[in-house]
């Protein structure tokens, strides 16, 4: 995660986001606890956003299978996954969730 947040800008950029007001930088737990967050609250964004977009399809467009039934999804970080792929913004596989 960091090293390719690190990769996004300049070394500058990442030290301005990821220290204090006092430019204090933080520790590397901080930084990954700092972009975990953001990881959560955009999966919970883009899972909100497709719930959205795909209204009612969604029940059965963010499905898995297990045990020859299928769920619909409920996990923030699966549904992001799958709607990126869905918008041929990366690619991907079967989840089991």
């Amino acid at each position: 995660m960091i090293v390719m947040r690190w990769r996004m800008g300049t070394k500058a950029n990442f030290w301005k986001e990821f220290s204090d007001d006092n430019g204090n930088r933080m520790s590397y737990t901080g930084v990954i606890k700092t972009l975990k967050a953001n990881r959560v609250k955009l999966d919970e964004d883009i899972a909100a956003f497709a719930k959205e977009e795909y209204g009612s399809q969604f029940k059965e467009i963010f499905v898995y299978r297990k045990n020859g039934t299928l769920h619909v999804k409920t996990k923030p970080s699966e549904i992001a996954k799958q709607y990126w792929v869905l918008q041929n913004l990366c690619e991907g596989g079967d989840s089991d969730n």
